[in-house]
Parts: C-alpha cells; structure tokens; sequence
C-alpha cells in the first residue's frame, strides 16, 4: 500500500510497530538493547493506519513542547485547514529530539495481561540530540481503544537513521519554526500530490515540523498467529 503510515504494539506484546511511509519499522528487545527490522512478516495486536499521498507545510514560530503541545498544534492545523478536529487524523513531526522517552513492550511472563502488567512489560530508552520522524494519530473518542486510555494521541518515533523506533511517551523538541497541515482541494501546485521529503533538523530554520494528512485514520486488529 503507498504511502501508508501506521502504528500499534506487536504481537504478544513483545514489540512496536511503526509504519512510515509504507516502510515499516519493527522494534523488539534483544539483549536489553532496541532492536528493528523491515520486515513485513510481523503482525499487530492492533494496528491504527492511514494512507496520506499528500501533505501541506506553512511557517509557524511555534514549538511543540511536549505532546500536550503537538495535540494542541494538531488541533489548531486541523481547524485552519478546515479540517473537523472531532475525527480521527494522522499527524507527522520531522524535528531534533532535544530530549525524548520512548518504549518498546517486552513481555515475558507468559501470564494474562492488565494494567500493572502491561506497565512492567515497557523498556525505556531515552534519546538525547537526536534526529527523530514521529508519526501519530489524533482523537478524541478513540482512548483506550488505538490512543491511550489517558491521551488523545498516540505517536511512535524513529530516529532518523532507522536504528531505533518505539512508542513515544516524552519529548522535547529542539527551536525552529515550520509547520505543515492538509493540502485541500484549489492548493498551488508547488506541494499537492507530493509527500514531504524529510528535511535535515540539524537546520534551525527547518525543524520542527509539524504534519497533518487529509486522509481518515483506520483501525484492524489481527489474531494470533497460528
């Protein structure tokens, strides 16, 4: 499928899926360290997902602190492009991680899943100056079910050489002004259709970027493998 983006824990909770642009990205803890591949021969407890052709960038002086802050930049991108913020919808960021938290589910113990397990299930690793993509997926009615169960969001990161992606749970972004938010129908030619290259964050006057699609976020489940 082209330009797909997607994200969801792995199968038996022993990973991360990530898809960026129709390349995935699956994490796993191997000796202790985060581990990915680019397979496809993985499968997802659940996977939320959304084809995103084209994207549309505008300047802003606003730096996303945190989540908080990005969930409010969604919104905000949203309602001047005249898009309905009470629907699910896709996001990107291409920015330098000042700081960033991410995890990748590791379970071992064999025993039925909850709440408390789940949190013992999590490998933190944080990230420090690091060049970092993040895609995510913005909703209102949707906790507990692809964003969690005490967020509107839920975003996964890859750092931009591919070696390291997870779930992301905090960040702090670098300063540098643009953003980009959904191409409508009428936009100029110089960016419908095209899917953004990703920019160099090292470059103050590129980073970060903040990304919102057009496209309807999607939810699939899968059953275990047989």
């Amino acid at each position: 499928m082209p330009h797909l983006y997607g994200l969801g824990p792995l199968e038996g909770l022993r990973g991360e899926v990530s898809i960026f642009g129709s390349v995935p990205s699956i994490a796993r803890i191997e000796r202790e360290t985060v581990v990915t591949t680019a397979g496809w021969d993985a499968r997802a407890c659940f996977l939320v997902w959304a084809q995103v052709p084209a994207w549309f960038e505008r300047p802003s002086a606003a730096i996303p602190a945190g989540l908080g802050s990005i969930e409010r930049d969604v919104v905000a991108l949203a309602r001047d492009a005249g898009l309905d913020p009470d629907r699910p919808l896709p996001f990107r960021v291409h920015a330098t991680a000042v700081e960033a938290t991410l995890h990748v589910l590791d379970k071992r113990d064999g025993l039925a899943h909850n709440p408390d397990r789940h949190e013992q299930a999590k490998v933190r690793r944080t990230l420090a100056r690091a060049a970092v993509e993040l895609v995510g997926f913005y909703s209102r009615h949707h906790r507990g079910i692809f964003t969690p169960g005490d967020s509107n969001v839920h975003v996964h990161l890859q750092t931009e050489d591919g070696r390291i992606s997870g779930h992301l749970e905090t960040i702090h972004l670098a300063p540098g002004p643009g953003s980009r938010s959904p191409r409508r129908a009428g936009a100029s030619k110089k960016t419908r259709g095209a899917t953004p290259r990703l920019r160099d964050p090292r470059d103050p006057a590129r980073s970060p970027l903040a990304v919102l699609s057009t496209s309807r976020a999607r939810s699939t489940s899968c059953l275990p493998s047989a």
